[in-house]
């Protein structure tokens, strides 16, 4: 059956509620606002609370129908190009494990990125599975990853011929992505499902000038983030899956282990907008937000000490395509860090930026910028420019020189990151933890990926990154001792 993509069933759903002006029985306790906080009041407003509701009792009854959620899951599915779509209100670290719970258990092997998301690595903990990790280059201009090759997939299926997936996360944070094709190819020739984390893609499948998407590029499951770049409220995501190689009603029982039994009718109405308003208009809407963005990387291009990540890194090391909508700016040259750069728009200029890292910001441009936006962006970056061209003084090249320019190199995995994370473990100063095995995740967030997880041999530079990023107040998710002066690791 094909959908009308311009219809929208369950926010039309929703919006029959409050036009019918049922009197709630039902949570959340302040009952449409009414027993909200002064202050709560204030900041949401009274139609938000109106809105805010629960499915059971309310959009739908309390027999657990879900006809409704089905029902738009399939115009999702029909949109995104699956067999099966999942509404998320955990966000897509919690479709990320429901793959997991369905695709693998303990002790058996999984390829993954080594630059994924610590969702991944949250997610083998869950299953006792084991990770063979395909390692991308770092570049070292930028510092960031790049991406995984098809010939580092060929070797790690070849070392694990009976891996249960290959998981690939394209694109990443700041806009690489992946030969998607090749890898599902050799993924396919083995008869192990291909698997895309592709949070940071809501968007590609509905902008022909955009990389390609994980489905049109014969991914067997994906996650989305539509609330990273398109119009779904925060922690709203969506997972898609096909048939031929995963087990949809394995999945689908995952996927209901992993959520929320109390949904949040928001979330699913913000998705179910999000994907009506991307299949409709996306094609016109991204070209737009493109033609800002690439506006703006010219301008940034002209700024002295300044420097916009383009198209140039398609010839690196994996980087099949790029999403040209992400911005990545360093001011290394001008002696500021990627945290010093944040800092300074924010306080000096009120800008707001996605994210920073130890040498560039990454920003978003997306249709709900105007030209306005972008203008202002360019005009604190060129009085940013000016006032610390003269005092840098050559020395962005220290700032870029240093430990922190650089991820450490994976070393090995000598415990399954479930069987690390729950074996006795000792705390130890962290300069003393070279040669240990780890017991607990270190991930620097923004961007959320590991730098060290559970049963992983700590090497000596990962102790030295580690203590030069916990000088500069790098923030890490993970650790007891988010200040890293020690780390947990098995006795």
């Amino acid at each position: 059956m094909l959908y009308d993509q311009r219809e929208t069933p369950y926010l039309d759903a929703a919006m029959r509620y409050r036009t019918i002006g049922y009197t709630p029985f039902h949570t959340p306790g302040h009952k449409l606002g009414k027993g909200a906080p002064a202050g709560l009041r204030e900041y949401l407003g009274d139609v938000c609370l109106e809105a805010d509701l629960a499915m059971a009792g309310a959009v739908e009854d309390t027999r657990e129908s879900t006809g409704l959620i089905r029902l738009a899951e399939d115009y999702a599915a029909q949109a995104w190009g699956s067999d099966r779509t999942w509404f998320l209100v955990n966000g897509s670290t919690s479709g990320v494990h429901a793959l997991l719970l369905a695709l693998c258990g303990p002790g058996d092997t999984v390829i993954v990125p080594r630059n994924a998301h610590k969702s991944m690595l949250a997610g083998l903990i869950f299953t006792g599975a084991m990770p063979l990790y395909m390692e991308p280059a770092i570049d070292p201009l930028w510092g960031i990853p790049l991406q995984v090759r098809a010939a580092d997939a060929l070797t790690a299926l070849r070392a694990a011929p009976d891996a249960r997936a290959v998981f690939v996360t394209s694109p990443t944070y700041n806009g690489l992505g992946a030969d998607l094709r090749g890898i599902g190819a050799l993924a396919h020739d083995a008869g192990v499902p291909f698997v895309t984390d592709q949070a940071w893609g809501p968007h590609l499948r509905f902008c022909p000038e955009l990389p390609v998407d994980a489905m049109t590029a014969g991914a067997d499951a994906a996650v989305v983030s539509t609330h990273k770049l398109i119009s779904g409220i925060t922690q709203s995501s969506v997972l898609m899956a096909r048939g031929e190689r995963v087990n949809l009603a394995r999945l689908d029982g995952m996927v209901h282990m992993t959520q929320s039994t109390s949904p949040q009718v928001l979330m699913y109405v913000s998705i179910d907008a999000a994907r009506q308003q991307m299949a409709v208009h996306g094609a016109e809407l991204w070209r737009g937000a493109i033609e800002l963005a690439d506006w703006a990387r010219a301008r940034v291009g002209e700024l002295p000490g300044l420097r916009c990540l383009g198209r140039e890194l398609l010839a690196r090391d994996g980087v099949a395509e790029f999403d040209p909508t992400r911005l990545t700016i360093s001011a290394c040259a001008l002696g500021l860090t990627g945290y010093q750069l944040e800092t300074v728009l924010r306080d000096d200029y009120r800008i707001a930026v996605e994210a920073a890292d130890p040498l560039n910001i990454v920003l978003n441009v997306t249709f709900g910028d105007r030209r306005e936006d972008v203008e202002m962006l360019i005009g604190a970056l060129r009085d940013l420019a000016a006032r610390y061209g003269e005092a840098a003084g050559g020395g962005g090249a220290a700032v870029c020189s240093g430990l922190l320019s650089h991820t450490p190199p994976f070393t090995r995995q000598v415990l399954s990151p479930r069987d690390a994370m729950f074996a006795a473990a000792v705390a130890r100063p962290l300069a003393e933890c070279a040669g240990e095995v780890s017991a607990e995740m270190v991930t620097p967030y923004p961007p959320g990926i590991p730098v060290l997880g559970p049963g992983e041999e700590i090497s000596a530079e990962i102790v030295a990154y580690l203590l030069e990023a916990s000088a500069t107040g790098l923030k890490v998710h993970g650790p007891e001792d988010r200040t890293l002066r020690s780390l947990r690791v098995v006795a």
